[in-house]
């Protein structure tokens, strides 16, 4: 039987943002599935406008998911399910380099004009490339560190790779996704209220499996 020994190597890395993700959940509820459609759409329409306002463009916002579906409620007389009208609902991202000084006017400019409109914001890294390749290389790096150290410690000696498993992927960074209740505090009632946000380097890993004979 072969002997072999195999070990997983980690790459870490704490990776400090560059841009900033805002993320926007818009929906309409009417009767009618054309009135629906509608105001659905002139609320992504305001959006869209404000962004222009602040000098970004609008086709920077992007769709991430868009449905609409009938609405029901449950009668309790008749014991069945009525027809209560249609619900659409738009989610959008828009990408912004890491600039204090736009979020805040385009925040600013969101509190003045749209007052039921929810969002999110979270940070990240706009291209992670050269990150997720540091990253491969300490995971390989790791391993053959580990290896040679369990190697050494058991009298065995290391020998050809047998199999390295490294499932690719494209490595996305982002932060955590905080809510900005900026339409439920008083805070910035006069809408010259500025956050001060220094976002967090954000943790990143991938890890190699290495399998090497031994004798």
């Amino acid at each position: 039987m072969e002997r072999k020994l195999q070990i997983t190597g980690r790459g870490k890395l704490s990776v400090s943002p560059d841009i900033v993700i805002l993320s926007f959940d818009a929906s309409a509820h009417e009767w009618e599935y054309e009135k629906t459609v509608d105001a659905l759409n002139n609320k992504v329409e305001s959006l869209r406008a404000i962004l222009e306002s602040v000098h970004v463009e609008r086709k920077n916002l992007k769709t991430k998911d868009f449905s609409i579906r009938k609405e029901t409620t449950w009668n309790k007389k008749t014991e069945k399910h009525e027809f209560n009208g249609f619900r659409a609902t738009h989610h959008l991202e828009l990408e912004l380099p890491l600039d204090k000084h736009l979020l805040n006017r385009l925040l600013g400019q969101l509190a003045k004009q749209l007052d039921n409109l929810d969002f999110s914001i979270a940070f990240g890294v706009r291209d992670a490339v050269a990150q997720q390749q540091q990253l491969v290389l300490q995971a390989i790096a790791k391993a053959k560190e580990n290896a040679q150290l369990i190697a050494e410690a058991t009298g065995v000696q290391l020998q050809e790779i047998l199999d390295i498993d490294y499932s690719f992927r494209e490595l996305t960074i982002r932060s955590q996704r905080h809510d900005y209740r900026l339409y439920e505090t008083d805070v910035v009632s006069t809408y010259d209220a500025a956050p001060d946000f220094e976002p967090d380097d954000i943790d990143v890993s991938e890890t190699i499996t290495i399998t090497w004979k031994i004798g």
